[in-house]
Formats: C-alpha cells, structure tokens, sequence
C-alpha cells in the first residue's frame, strides 16, 4: 500500500515543479529588468564621466595657453627692461594694452631689486601702488623667482578688496645681476569667466578650488547640480594645489516607453514559451523514459552511472560484454582500480573537474577481466544536485591501434619530405599541384596552402619566361621530359630569381593508374655561380699571367714535363713548349744541387715551399733574370715546381751606373772637402817646409864659414829629416783620402779612423776656437769598413759641427766623439753645442741638394747616410740635451760581419 502511494504522489509533485515555471519566469522577468535598469545608468554614467573629463581637460588646456601668452608678455618685458630700452611710459601703454586684449589680468608690476613697487598699470590701481612694499605672502614666490631664475606663480589669495588673486613673477636680470621681477595679477573670478568658453559654462559649473579645498571663484549659482557628474583637475601652471573642477548642471529627461513594453512582450512570450514546454515534457516524458531504459540495455557502448566518489553504481550489459566483468558486480567498485598505471593521473585530473561540476572527454586504458587492456573514450557529465556521474564509454581499441600505425607512418613519411633537400611537387594529368614538400616550399619562398590546388601559370613562374615555363609543363604532361631532366628559372615569392633542374617521373597510385607527374626539384643556382666564377677566374689568371713580362712555367719534377707556360715564357722558349722538357726549352734555369731542397721528394703536405730565389744569366744573350722558383700543389694535387723569370738586365746595368756615380759623387765630395781645407793644409805643409829650408840653410852657411861642429850638423840634418817626413805623411794622408779607389771593407780600428779624421779637422778647429774632445776605448773591436769612406764620414760630420758652433760663444764650442759597443754594432756619436736643427729640418736633411749653410751643396749628409747604409748601419740625428746636434751613426764588427758572411 506504501508503495502504491508513493507512485501516485510522485506524478503530481514533478507535475507541480513543471508548472511552477511560469513563476519562475516572472521573477526572472522583474531580475531582469532591474538589472538591464542599472546596467542602463551606470552606461551613461560612464559616458558623461568620460565627456565632461574631455571637456575638463580642454578647458584646462585653454586656459594654459592664454597663461603662456601672459608668461611671454612678461619675459619680452623683462628682456626689455634689462636691455634698457623700457621705460615708464612704454610700459603703460604696453601692460594697459595687454591687460585689455586679457580681460582675466587686473594688475601689470614691476616690482624692483629691493621689494617695492616700482610701476604698475593700469595707472589708477589702488592695489599696488608705487613704492608700496611687498607682502609676506608675495615675498615668498619673488624670492624663488629670483633664486630659479624663471617663472613662478605664487599661491592664490584673496586681496584686501575681497578678490581672490594669483600672481606670476618673471625675474629680471641683466647678466647676473638681479633687477626685480615683473609680476601679472590674474583674477580668479575672472579666469572662470573669460578663460573658459560659453558654452562649456552652459553644460557646466566651473569653480577654482585652492590647496586646502576652498573655493576661489565660481561662474554660477545654480544649484540643480549633479554632484555624480563631476571631474576635477590640477591647474599647472600654476600649480601649488590648485584645481580646476566642472559640475553638470542637473538634466532631467523621461525614460524610453518602448524599452518597458519590449521587456514585458518578451517575457511575455518567455512565459508561453515555457507553458508549452511542460506541456510537450508531459506528453513526451513516458515515450523518453522507456526509450532510455531500452537504449541503456541494448547499447554497445557503456553505460554508467557514478557516485560522486567514483565508485560504480550501475552499468549496462555492454560492460560484461566488453570488459567480462559481469555488471550485477560492478557496484561499490571504483573507476581508478581499472585504470592503466601510466593513464592513471590523467584520469584522476579528469575526476577533479567532475568535482568541479564541468563535463569531461578523455580516453584510457582499462584492465579487462582478462588481464588485456582496452582503450575507452569515456564522456562524464556530471549532476551535482544528484551527486552522480553519468558515463557512456566507447571501445576505441581498434581505432587507437590503426592510428599508431597511422601515426608512425605518417611521422616516417614526414621525417623523410623533411629531412630531403630536393624539393619535390605532384601535378595531376591536367597540371593542377596536388602536392609539395617542405623543401620545395623553402625553394620557391611560399607556403603549401599558396602552392596546393594552383593551376598553371604557377606563381613561382618568372613574368618574362611563362612561354618556357608553359612549354616545359606540356612537354611534362605529354611524358617527353628527357631522363636527364631539364633546366628552368624560377622566381620566388620575395622576387629572387634562382636555376633549378627538374627531373619528371610518372606518379602511380596503389590501382596501377597514373595518377600525375612528381618532380623532384634541385637548386642549382649556386653550382652554376660557382662553375661561371671558376671559368671567370681561370680567363682573369690566364689573362693576368698573359699579362705579365715576366716568364712563368709550371713543370714536373719527376718527368720535367712543362704543365703551364705563359704568353712571356712561350715568346722566348717557343709556343710548343707545353709538352715539352722544361730544361730542353727553358734557360737561365737552376741546377738540381742549387735548390734548397730536392722537390722530387716533397710530398702534397709539404708544400709550398721556396726551392730557389737568384739571379742568373742568359748564356747567349748575356742578359740577366731573376729566377724564383717554388714547389706547390698543381690542380691534380701533386706536386709541381712553380718558376718566374723576370729580365733585371735593364736594373742592373742602373744599379753599376747608380753605384759608380755614388763612387764619383763621395770622390767629388772628398775634393771639395780638401778644396775647402786646401788654404789650411797649405799652412799645415808650410810649417815643415820651412823648417827644412832654415835647417838646410843653416847647415850650408856654416859650411861655407867653416866654422862647424858635426854634432850640430848631424842634428839639424836629422830634425830636417823628421821635418820632411811629417810633410811626406800629410801629402800621403791626403793622396790616400782623394785617390780613386774601389771600396774594400776589411777590420779596421776604429780609433786610427777617428784620429786621421780629426788630424783633417784640427786646423780649422783651432782657428774657430773650437776644443775636439775624444772619448773612443781602444778595448773597442775593429770595426768592418771601408777606411776612407767612414774618414769621410767623419769629417763631415766634425766639419758640421764646427760650422754650427761659428755664433756660440767661445767657452762653450765643445766638439765630443764617442763611441760604445751595442750587441754587435759599434755606435759612434758626434756631439756640438751648436744652435740645433729646428724640428721641419729634420726630415729633409738628408735629403739631396738640401742644406742649411748659405754656401753648402746640400750633399753632405746624403752622402753620409749612402756610406752608413752601404755598411748595413744607420745614421740619424737627436738633439743634445746639453744644447746642439748629436749625429749618430752605427757600424758592425769585424765578428758580426764574419759571422754574417758565414751563414751567407
């Protein structure tokens, strides 16, 4: 009985709930207005908020600009009146002037250095009267004004006359002196009236708040504001807490009929709507609940339905079926204990989101009861207010393992058109693109989805060949392609043009149909770039080498075959010489013991290397050739002997004229040096000569007297003898210094150099009053030269010094020659205490033909620096820290020299 009464009374409680819809609807419909009424105001909230903050914002920026025409009235005033050029007068009329064109100004002032009125406009202001001090309120902006040096605007206040005031102070300054300051009075009230156009004034009530929230001036009384309309902001300049902030005046309007009558007719309908919904529900709900238990039964998939916690409350026959699991079972087990182990995280994530109340779709493994696993594809929708879980699960074994295999086959495929660099592309048989690769894409620049489904012409195709590129594509589609496949230029998307190479093979499908063509598409742009530039340069190194005067040839070691001749070498050996033996056709050449090593047994690692560099000489012509020969690797890769002739006949035959006119000029040099000494030297020989007459004739007379004695006679002859032979050794001494000689370098002390040099020199020493000081060891190694070339050198160099010391005092014509041995050279220095050499002389002093003495050749010290550098030494010039010149020069030693000449 109990049960019958819940089955008669379950029917009309779900009933009941089916008709309480229409109430439901009613109290949606009220929600729903109320909140489209809210959403409605605060939307045009919104708006006026954003309009009146534009509004605001342009006002401000208006009454910016006016304030910064004022703030460059007063600076060209102070300019003016700092230059001088304003006085009283001009300032009236041109601060009355500006106060009327700037109606919110009421007061123009100077105010001078010391704080007081100087002169205001307009004239009859009683507000700042001249001679009137500052405030202690206006003292603090004009002293900040005069300590930034710009302008400054004070705070607002309100005047004695009740007016609420803001001032500008511009300082004025005549370089850095401190004159006053200019100062404009603003209005505030006026500011409100006049800097704000009419009709913001009329949308809106303008006020001026101060820093501590007072309101300075206002431009309207009315009180039907609407205060949730607001926007207030900074004034700057001036700042110092100043606001600008806009009322709207209070607008009030009528609400849209048409929006409460759409409402009410929609959920009018709304309430219909759901009435024919119960009814439909009521009709069809008997149909739906046996169809559901028949689906339930009869569905191959599973069927499930969860507790909250997971665990199985009922399934359908389909999971015995498909798991052997049998249903009546499967109550109180959960979902995670069938789960495979690596799924299982998955599926507990999947949980956690039914939990949450959403719906999930994933995919499993599920252990049967034969220990097999199967792949389910699960949907779970969950019902919160039920606490349960509603599941359909569909054996998707079959399909998991066809798209592994899919998968793999696919990712092989793909790993092969990736890893190709041909590009490749199909064609159907009316030549529409069916497929490309990704190389080929990186070919032409464009993706698959421009490329796939093109007809021709394709969009790689250049504009000017589609006559080629369309010949090619019929001759494809026609199946005449040659086997070797064929050349065609392509353009790519970004307009580089490249060559490539295509080669056609028929595309057959699984039934043994040709389907299309597939070519595989080989760049071949930078292969032909390089074979041109190859060809380019083998033209540019036969043309250069063709070029040359001197003979070039290439030959084996082994066969002495030439391999390569130039047009130079061909010209004196014959054109045949290609081919032939290079020793048989080619002379001067080397002999085999003079090369450094044998190139008949270098190996291609051993190369290249330097196997002769001399000079030789043609046996028949008697000409000369610098011969250079190299072994490196030939283009086979073994290993040739690389020589070049070049005729030196011509530099040789300069270099023996250059160095007998070098003989001649330092032979010359050395005459005019005696030339120049030839008085002194007279003098020098007169000595001896004379005392060899007085001797002589001393002897003669007593003699002819007969008074003698042969001691007195014996010891006249014999100092007439030493006479005469000190006069043979200045006359020998003088022939070996102006004889014609060929240079002969041999080890000569250094210190019998120096003394017959200075021997030269010491007459014309005396007679300039100079002193010769010789600080030379005779511990020091001779030195390799030639003698009478460095005496020449020498000389000169002291003959110099003596000349420059002509204008220094007496007491201080100091000469010094030293000398001192560096590793293997010997440094000799000639030092004076001359006037020096001025830095611009320097570098062209040895240069020929220049000099600085009023009647030099200019010749001297050319020739010097030749002999230094015949001797493989150096000569050069520094200034004396004492005051003068120091010439330094170097020789080698006799030891250095042998040791050079035995690795010669």
């Amino acid at each position: 009985m109990a049960k019958t009464t819940a089955r008669v009374r379950t029917p009309g409680l779900t009933n009941r709930l089916y008709w309480a819809a229409p109430y439901v609807a009613v109290v949606l419909f009220a929600v729903t207005m109320l909140i489209l009424v809210l959403m409605l105001q605060r939307q045009e909230n919104a708006v006026q908020q954003n309009a009146i903050a534009r509004d605001v914002q342009w006002a401000e920026q208006t009454m910016r600009l006016h304030m910064q025409g004022t703030e460059e009235f007063l600076t060209q005033m102070a300019r003016d009146l700092a230059a001088g050029v304003l006085d009283r007068d001009d300032f009236q009329v041109r601060a009355n002037q500006h106060i009327a064109n700037n109606p919110q100004l009421i007061n123009l002032v100077w105010v001078g250095e010391n704080e007081t009125v100087r002169w205001s406009a307009p004239f009859d202001t009683t507000d700042w009267l001249t001679g009137d001090p500052l405030t202690a309120t206006q003292s603090v902006p004009y002293f900040r004004a005069r300590d930034v040096s710009r302008v400054v605007y004070g705070e607002a206040y309100v005047n004695p006359r009740g007016e609420a005031v803001l001032e500008v102070y511009m300082p004025v300054r005549h370089g850095r002196r401190f004159l006053g300051a200019m100062v404009g009075v603003y209005s505030i009230e006026r500011m409100v009236r006049y800097l704000v156009p009419d009709w913001f004034a009329e949308k809106y009530r303008i006020a001026l708040i101060g820093p501590r929230g007072d309101q300075l001036a206002v431009n309207s009384s009315v009180d039907t504001l609407d205060e949730n309309v607001s926007y207030a902001i900074a004034l700057d300049p001036p700042g110092n807490g100043l606001n600008l902030r806009a009322t709207a005046f209070r607008e009030l309007g009528d609400v849209p009929r048409a929006l409460p009558v759409a409402l009410i007719v929609g959920l009018s309908f709304f309430v219909l709507w759901s009435l024919w919904l119960l009814r439909g529900h009521t009709v069809g709900r008997v149909r739906v609940e046996k169809e559901r238990d028949r689906l339930f039964n009869l569905s191959l998939d599973i069927l499930s339905i969860f507790n909250a916690d997971g665990t199985f409350r009922r399934c359908n026959p389909a999971f015995e079926r498909l798991m052997g699991y049998p249903a009546a079972g499967m109550p109180g087990r959960t979902l995670l204990e069938f789960v495979h182990e690596e799924d299982l995280g998955a599926t507990v994530e999947q949980l956690r989101q039914l939990a949450s109340g959403r719906p999930v779709s994933f995919e499993n493994r599920m252990r049967c009861d034969s220990g097999e696993y199967k792949w389910l594809a699960w949907s779970i929708n969950p019902v919160p207010e039920e606490r349960l879980l509603y599941a359909v699960a569909h054996d998707v074994t079959g399909r998991k393992d066809t798209e592994e295999a899919l998968r793999a086959e696919s990712a092989f495929r793909r790993a092969m058109e990736e890893s190709v660099i041909t590009g490749l592309r199909a064609i159907d048989m009316s030549g529409c693109i069916t497929y490309v690769n990704p190389a080929f894409c990186r070919l032409v620049g464009s993706s698959a989805e421009d490329l796939v489904g093109v007809q021709a012409p394709f969009p790689y195709w250049p504009e000017d060949k589609l006559d080629i590129c369309q010949a090619n594509l019929e001759m494809t589609l026609s199946g005449q392609a040659p086997p070797t496949g064929f050349e065609m230029q392509i353009v790519r998307k970004n307009g580089e043009r490249i060559d490539t190479r295509f080669y056609l093979s028929p595309l057959i499908d699984s039934s043994g149909k040709q389907t299309g063509w597939m070519a595989s598409v080989t760049d071949i742009t930078e292969p032909k770039r390089v074979r041109a530039a190859l060809e380019s340069a083998q033209a540019r190194f036969e043309a250069v080498l063709d070029g040359l005067d001197s003979a070039v040839f290439v030959s084996d070691p082994h066969t002495d075959e030439v391999l390569y001749a130039n047009r130079a070498f061909m010209a004196l050996h014959g054109f045949d010489a290609v081919g032939r033996s290079a020793r048989k056709v080619g002379d001067p050449q080397p002999e085999q013991g003079d090369y450094r090593v044998d190139p008949r047994r270098l190996s291609p690692a051993d190369v290249p290397v330097e196997l002769f560099d001399g000079e030789l000489r043609h046996a028949l012509s008697g000409r000369w050739y610098h011969v250079r020969e190299q072994a490196t690797r030939w283009v086979d890769g073994r290993v040739v002997r690389m020589a070049i002739a070049t005729d030196i006949t011509d530099r040789r035959q300069m270099q023996a004229m250059a160095r007998q006119q070098e003989e001649r000029l330092q032979r010359t040099a050395r005459l005019v040096t005696m030339g120049e000494m030839a008085s002194t030297l007279a003098h020098e020989l007169n000595q001896p000569l004379a005392a060899i007459s007085n001797y002589s004739m001393g002897c003669v007379r007593r003699l002819e007297s007969g008074e003698y004695k042969e001691a007195d006679l014996l010891a006249a002859m014999q100092k007439a003898s030493f006479q005469a032979e000190r006069a043979g050794k200045i006359i020998r001494r003088i022939r070996d210094f102006v004889r014609k000689a060929e240079p002969r370098r041999s080890a000569v002390p250094l210190v019998d150099i120096v003394e017959d040099a200075v021997g030269f020199a010491e007459i014309d020493a005396r007679k300039s009053g100079v002193v010769i000081e010789r600080d030379i060891s005779k511990s020091l190694p001779p030195v390799y030269a030639d003698r009478i070339m460095i005496e020449q050198v020498v000389l000169n160099l002291v003959k110099n010094a003596i000349d420059a010391m002509g204008d220094v005092p007496e007491a201080e014509r100091q000469l010094r020659i030293s000398a001192r041995q560096t590793e293997a050279v010997v440094e000799i220095a000639v030092s004076d205490r001359g006037h020096g050499i001025h830095a611009e002389d320097v570098e062209r002093l040895f240069t020929p033909f220049y000099t600085t003495k009023a009647e030099g050749m200019g010749m001297g010290l050319n020739i010097c620096r030749s002999i230094i550098e015949f001797h493989d030494g150096r000569l050069w010039i520094e200034p004396n820290p004492e005051g003068g010149t120091v010439f330094r020069f170097t020789l080698p030693v006799e030891i250095a020299s042998e040791r050079d000449a035995r690795r010669a």
